[in-house]
């Protein structure tokens, strides 16, 4: 399926059933992703118009009931809330939470970038408030007090927003397994990031919660570690090495990290579902009773404070829009271009949107099998007599949204809100010169006009 064509921005904003669309954000795999209104409460959230062509694939509409029935029952602090899924005018939407703040990853992305880790406090904090929101949709049941069996699949840093207000919040619900959803993810389609899949699910057998706490072990691994785990390269490579993982203690890479720290992370990170914490609540009292023992005192105003410190620029801008936003008159009184504005824009503007892994609905890597690159020519197949090895059947890593893949490359929206972001960053309100490059230019100046001097008079 090819991409629709971009649409032009609308000049103001619109009217939209209960919501005003104030600003577009950006076009993303779905579609057209808005700051909004909604006028009754009077609040803030990000709006996703879904693309037409989308709106007429059966599969896509079997998936977006799905998992409306799902995300709209979880109401917890540790989760962004999904406030509607609908139609207005034919056009499909979702309503999220605005989330004032940035995904986990952004934030151990400008920590590295500026030499300060995350301490250990922190990350037992973030770890226990994923584990409490877990906890609660692993728990949620239906309308007749059933369990729903949830779990999430693509738990990630890049799923995880750290508000403003030091809020932790699992950012996304739309990934996950559950006894609600009648469409099932086909067969070839591995849900989640690679490198945070626990071995089960990589290895494409039933996952259950423990799935989910082996991934919240994962992202608590890179944090301690302060080491980033890769995101690119071979995919089959990285796609074994999440089916048979072989983890290192934190703190051989972080020395200083106490041995109880290691041991409650190498628990969580077990190969076999039966050896880790036998749900989010179990792992999250762990790391509480780490948390109150090694940093008493760390609690969410520290990690509001850091957020603070580390997106000043970016919160300065951020209140600024979000004042804009509910005004109901909504005449911006600064005009942000939208190539800049997605800096600027609130984690969920990608809910909906995963990471997978596409590949042979038969394969899965064995522990001793040769990797071959994906961009290397694959040798034409064996005759099943020949004795010969045949090719590693190509593999490869996609977005999709309701089970259907996104084409195209990464939109400037998911790279702005999942990466770094900084080149937008840096044009908006960029800082003055400093003094010390005011004295260079002028000191290049004066020599330039003694040089031209010289010339005249030796001339």
């Amino acid at each position: 399926m090819d991409r629709a064509p971009e649409t032009a921005a609308p000049s103001g904003p619109i009217p939209f059933g209960p919501y005003t669309l104030v600003r577009r954000i950006g076009y993303g795999g779905m579609g057209e992703v808005f700051l909004a209104r909604e006028e009754a409460p009077g609040r803030a959230c990000v709006v996703k118009k879904v693309l037409p062509a989308l709106a007429g694939n059966a599969q896509f509409l079997a998936r977006f009931r799905d998992e409306a029935r799902v995300v709209l029952r979880l109401s917890h602090p540790n989760i962004a809330r999904v406030w509607a899924m609908g139609e207005v005018a034919g056009a499909l939407y979702l309503a999220m939470e605005y989330v004032a703040g940035k995904t986990l990853n952004r934030l151990a992305w400008r920590l590295r970038n500026r030499g300060k880790p995350l301490s250990p406090g922190l990350v037992l904090l973030i770890g226990e408030r994923m584990c409490e929101g877990l906890a609660y949709a692993h728990d949620a049941t239906d309308e007749q007090g059933q369990p729903l069996h949830l779990v999430h699949r693509d738990l990630s840093p890049a799923n995880v927003c750290i508000s403003y207000a030091g809020e932790v919040k699992i950012i996304d619900f739309g990934a996950a397994q559950s006894t609600l959803k009648e469409a099932q993810t086909a067969p070839s389609v591995v849900m989640g990031s690679i490198s945070y899949m626990a071995p089960e699910q990589a290895r494409k057998l039933r996952v259950d919660r423990r799935a989910d706490v082996y991934a919240t072990a994962v992202v608590l691994w890179e944090l301690l570690a302060w080491r980033p785990l890769p995101q690119k390269g071979d995919v089959v490579e990285r796609w074994k090495r999440a089916a048979y993982p072989k983890w290192e203690p934190p703190g051989l890479h972080r020395p200083g990290l106490p041995p109880e720290l290691d041991a409650v992370v190498l628990k969580a990170l077990s190969t076999e579902p039966e050896a880790r914490f036998p749900d989010a609540a179990a792992f999250g009292a762990a790391l509480r009773q780490l948390r109150e023992q090694l940093a008493p005192g760390v609690g969410d105003a520290d990690l509001a404070r850091l957020m603070g410190e580390a997106f000043a620029k970016e919160k300065a801008v951020e209140d600024g829009v979000l004042a804009e936003l509910l005004r109901r008159e909504s005449s911006p009184q600064r005009s942000i271009p939208e190539k800049e504005m997605t800096a600027f824009a609130p984690p969920t503007a990608l809910a909906f949107e995963h990471r997978a892994l596409d590949a042979p609905a038969g394969f899965v890597p064995s522990a001793e099998v040769q990797i071959v690159e994906e961009s290397q020519p694959q040798p034409s197949p064996q005759p099943a007599d020949s004795g010969a090895p045949g090719p590693t059947p190509r593999s490869r890593e996609v977005r999709v949204a309701f089970d259907v893949e996104q084409p195209g490359e990464e939109s400037g929206l998911v790279r702005a809100i999942e990466e770094g972001g900084e080149e937008a960053e840096s044009s908006v309100s960029s800082p003055a010169p400093s003094p010390r490059r005011w004295l260079a230019a002028g000191l290049f100046l004066a020599a330039l006009a003694v040089g031209f001097l010289l010339v005249w008079l030796l001339g």
